[in-house]
């Protein structure tokens, strides 16, 4: 019973195992009643009022995917950010580009967007990340990029899209 930065008073016979006088204000505590609040969007400040995000139909978002594959040379859709990846397989194929000098790549972070998930792997067919695509081609996650990387391919590909001249 020594833990007591860790304990949650459920109930008063804590305090008797804990050998603590009770607070005068613990009946608060326990009569608390935690309910949602509708707030009135007409009397309500600016501040507070709730915020809708604004969605995109599956088709734009479609068409901005396949923009963005398109119009850059190397793109990653990836968890996180090349500078703060939320996963190893995506820190990885960024140290991978690291290590060819690639620094100016177009990425995404699809933990930002559900709908953006969820469209780019119906636009790949392909069910998981980091997605890597060069020249508009889909070259795969984590483990075909390790692959390539291994084999010599990788380079070949970027040499062949002209990010690197090694």
């Amino acid at each position: 019973m020594q833990k007591i930065g860790r304990l949650f008073l459920r109930s008063k016979n804590n305090l008797k195992l804990l050998k603590l006088s009770q607070p005068k204000n613990l009946q608060f505590i326990y009569n608390c009643n935690f309910s949602k609040i509708k707030i009135n969007d007409e009397t309500s400040d600016e501040d507070f009022k709730p915020v809708q995000k604004q969605t995109i139909n599956d088709e734009n978002i479609q068409s901005k995917i396949d923009s963005w594959v398109k119009d850059n040379k190397v793109v990653l859709f990836m968890k996180g950010t090349p500078q703060m990846p939320m996963c190893g397989y995506s820190n990885f194929v960024v140290e991978v580009l690291k290590f060819y000098k690639i620094k100016d790549y177009f990425s995404v972070d699809i933990l930002s967007d559900e709908t953006i998930r969820k469209e780019v792997k119906a636009y790949s067919n392909w069910p998981t990340y980091p997605q890597l695509y060069i020249n508009g081609e889909l070259v795969g996650g984590s483990d075909i990029v390790n692959e390539m990387h291994k084999e010599g391919s990788l380079k070949t590909m970027l040499q062949e899209a002209g990010v690197i001249t090694e």
